[in-house]
């Protein structure tokens, strides 16, 4: 399922904005002083003020966003034996509810060894529901991650099953993250700073990526790459977020996807008395 390849991507719902000069030299990062550790969320610090300035803007952007459109290039890169990528371009759509957020991806073409291909699928949380649809295969999975009128945070980094690169806390960022700030390189996005995070060793998403760097373009504050490195392979997830708009958030309808007749349809509910879905649970094998 390429929803959770994207989201462990996008994994970083995490931080989303920066504004440093890109051709600084790396800076490393103390480890993150956490909760348990007897100091409160405000002295939560990576070691390095440039940082912790980055992480706070790139949280006050988040904040300010009710919703946002753009368009979407996802690259699937396999590295064993020789590296390989699968490329899907499409459109994402995000917007601030209640009781929860809401977002939509819709990818509109494949390509795979050279050869392209139209693509029809939709991966859209509406609130309560993740529906999957797959035109080729005619098939529509619905997966019930909070109950009806249950308030959920699914896009906190850590937390949620869908980690998106907008509006994430800082101090969200560092108890799971050692960040630092790389020098700006060739192939770069232009205009972009580079945070490097790795998880810190004992938490959940250690289990599962090695790394994930943020690109955050200086003008907009906003994230225009985020790439993961999957731990058990090395293989990683390159998205590329292209006319980013945030004038308003997209309607509520947009988020709803049409269920054709001769579609089958498989619904999984959440079991009596479990909690909602968690990102391990929706991870890609």
């Amino acid at each position: 399922m390429y929803l959770q390849r994207l989201i462990a991507a996008t994994l970083p719902l995490f931080i989303a904005a920066c504004s440093l000069a890109g051709d600084a030299a790396p800076t490393t990062s103390a480890p993150a002083k956490s909760a348990e550790s007897g100091g409160s969320a405000d002295e939560l610090s990576s070691g390095d003020s440039k940082v912790d300035a980055i992480l706070d803007r790139l949280e006050e952007k988040g904040a300010a966003i009710k919703g946002l459109r753009c368009k979407l290039d996802y690259q699937y890169v396999i590295v064993d034996p020789v590296e390989s990528r699968q490329i899907k371009e499409g459109d994402l759509f995000f917007a601030r509810g209640e009781p929860n957020s809401k977002f939509l991806v819709h990818f509109t073409k494949k390509i795979a060894d050279g050869i392209v291909q139209e693509s029809g699928e939709y991966f859209a949380f509406d609130g309560r529901w993740l529906v999957e649809r797959n035109d080729r295969a005619k098939k529509i999975i619905k997966r019930e991650i909070a109950r009806e009128g249950e308030k959920t945070d699914p896009f906190r980094i850590g937390k949620g099953p869908f980690p998106l690169p907008f509006g994430q806390k800082r101090t969200d960022i560092l108890r799971n993250f050692k960040t630092t700030l790389e020098p700006f390189t060739l192939g770069d996005p232009i205009q972009s700073q580079h945070l490097k995070c790795v998880p810190i060793p004992n938490t959940e998403l250690a289990s599962r990526y090695a790394r994930v760097d943020i690109f955050v373009d200086k003008r907009t504050e906003l994230p225009v790459r985020i790439v993961t490195e999957r731990l058990k392979d090395g293989n990683r997830i390159e998205v590329d977020f292209r006319e980013v708009d945030t004038s308003d958030a997209p309607a509520g309808s947009r988020f709803s996807i049409e269920e054709p007749k001769d579609f089958s349809i498989e619904i999984e509910r959440l079991e009596p008395g479990s909690k909602a879905a968690g990102p391990a649970g929706l991870e890609m094998p």
